[in-house]
C-alpha cells in the first residue's frame, strides 16, 4: 500500500463527511421546534442540498485539474470546516440554507476528490481500498444517526457536533497540504486506473453517468419511500417497514467491505455489471412478493456500484481533464435522480405504489445492461 498517511486522512475525512451528512435529518426537529422554521423551509434547505451538489461539483472539477488534486482537497477541506461554523448561526434561517448548500456541496465534492486519488494508494487493490473508505462514511452516518438522534432538539449538542467537526477538519486540511508527494497523489502523475488516451470518450462517459444516473434512482428510491410502501401498500407497521431499511442500510456497509475485496480481481466493469443484474433479479423479488427483508441482500448487492461506477469516469478521458470529466459525470447523475424524484412522487399519487415501485427495479436493470457496454471488448468475450 502506497501514501499511507493521505489514507489515514482520507479514512478520518470520510467518517467526518458521514457524520456531516447525517445532520440535516437528525436535527430537524431542532430547525422546527427551536429555530421555528416550517418544514416547507426545511423542504427547502433540502433542494438547496441538492443543488449545491451540482455546483460544487462542476465548479470543483475546473479547480482539481488547475491547481492539482492535493492543493484542491486541502482548500475543499478547509472550506467544509468554514461551512460547518457557519451552521453555528442557523437560527437564521438564509445562514443555515446557505450553511447546508455548502456544506452538502462540498462534502459531495470530497467524496468525488478521494474517488480522484484511490488509485494512488495502490497498484492493485484501490477499488478494495476505495471501497472501505465508503464503508467509513457509512459508519458515520449510520453512527451519527444511532448517538445523536436522542439530542435532535438540542442546540447544545448541535453546536458541540458542529465546532468539533471544524476543529478536527482543519488540521486535516493542513496536514493534506504538507504531505510531500510519494508518487500519484499529484494530478500529473500517471495512476494505475488512467487509460491514457489521447481525447475524451464523450460516449462512453455519457453511458457511464446515465448507469449512474438510473442506479443513483433505484437507490434513492429505496430509501425514500419504502417506508410509506411498507406502511401504506403492504400494510406491515413503521417500525417493521423502517427495520426493512435499516437492513438495506446494513447490506450497503458490509457489502463494501466484503465485495470491495474482489473488485479488482475480477475488474470494475464486470463486477458492477453482475452487482447490478443481482441487485435487479432480487428487488424484484422483494417488491414482486412483498418480502421487505431481502432488501439486505439488494443493499450487499449495489454496495460498491457508487464509488465504483464514478472512478470509471477517468479511464475515458486525458489525464489533465479527468477530474472536471468525473464531476460533470456525477452532476448529470445527480440531475437525473433529482428529476426522476420530482416526476415519481406524481407517479405515486397517480398510479399508486404498486405499480410504481416496480420502475425502480426497471432502473437497475437498464443499468445493468448499459454495463454490458461500458465491459472492455476482450473482457465481455471471455
Amino acid at each position: 500500500m502506497r501514501n499511507k498517511g493521505l489514507y489515514a486522512i482520507s479514512a478520518i475525512l470520510m467518517v467526518i463527511l458521514g457524520v456531516s451528512d447525517a445532520l440535516r435529518g437528525i436535527f430537524t426537529p431542532l430547525f422546527t421546534s427551536v429555530f421555528g422554521f416550517s418544514m416547507s423551509q426545511v423542504g427547502l434547505i433540502v433542494s438547496a442540498s441538492y443543488l449545491g451538489n451540482l455546483i460544487c461539483l462542476l465548479f470543483g472539477g475546473m479547480i482539481l485539474d488547475r491547481i492539482g488534486r492535493k492543493r484542491a482537497m486541502a482548500a475543499f477541506i478547509a472550506a467544509l470546516a468554514f461551512s460547518e461554523i457557519l451552521l453555528l448561526f442557523g437560527s437564521e434561517y438564509a445562514i443555515l440554507l446557505i450553511g447546508f448548500f455548502l456544506a452538502l456541496g462540498i462534502s459531495t465534492l470530497l467524496n468525488t476528490t478521494i474517488n480522484l486519488i484511490s488509485d494512488s494508494f495502490s497498484a492493485t487493490k484501490s477499488l478494495m481500498l476505495l471501497n472501505a473508505l465508503f464503508f467509513l462514511q457509512g459508519i458515520g452516518t449510520s453512527g451519527s444517526q444511532l448517538i445523536l438522534s436522542a439530542y435532535s432538539s438540542s442546540i447544545k449538542v448541535w453546536n458541540g457536533v458542529l465546532i468539533a467537526m471544524a476543529v478536527l477538519l482543519v488540521p486535516l486540511a493542513v496536514a493534506v497540504l504538507r504531505m510531500k508527494d510519494e508518487g500519484n497523489t499529484a494530478q500529473e502523475s500517471k495512476t494505475g486506473n488512467d487509460s491514457g488516451v489521447a481525447k475524451m470518450e464523450t460516449g462512453m462517459i455519457v453511458l457511464i453517468a446515465l448507469t449512474l444516473g438510473l442506479y443513483l434512482i433505484a437507490e434513492h428510491g429505496i430509501t425514500n419511500y419504502i417506508i410509506m410502501y411498507g406502511t401504506e401498500f403492504i400494510g406491515i407497521t413503521a417500525a417493521e417497514a423502517g427495520f426493512a431499511l435499516s437492513l438495506y442500510s446494513a447490506g450497503i456497509m458490509i457489502g463494501r467491505l466484503v465485495l470491495g475485496t474482489i473488485v479488482d480481481r475480477i475488474g470494475a466493469e464486470r463486477m458492477l455489471f453482475l452487482s447490478l443484474a443481482a441487485a435487479t433479479v432480487i428487488a424484484s423479488a422483494a417488491f414482486g412478493f412483498s418480502m421487505l427483508p431481502l432488501l439486505f441482500l439488494v443493499g450487499l448487492a449495489i454496495s460498491i456500484v457508487y464509488p465504483t461506477t464514478v472512478s470509471l469516469v477517468r479511464k475515458h478521458a486525458p489525464e489533465k481533464l479527468g477530474a472536471r470529466a468525473t464531476t460533470v459525470a456525477v452532476s448529470a447523475a445527480s440531475i437525473l435522480d433529482v428529476i426522476f424524484n420530482a416526476v415519481f412522487g406524481k407517479a405515486i399519487d397517480s398510479f399508486g405504489y404498486g405499480s410504481s415501485m416496480p420502475v425502480l427495479c426497471i432502473a437497475l436493470g437498464v443499468s445493468a445492461v448499459l454495463m454490458i457496454l461500458i465491459i472492455p471488448k476482450g473482457r465481455r468475450q471471455r
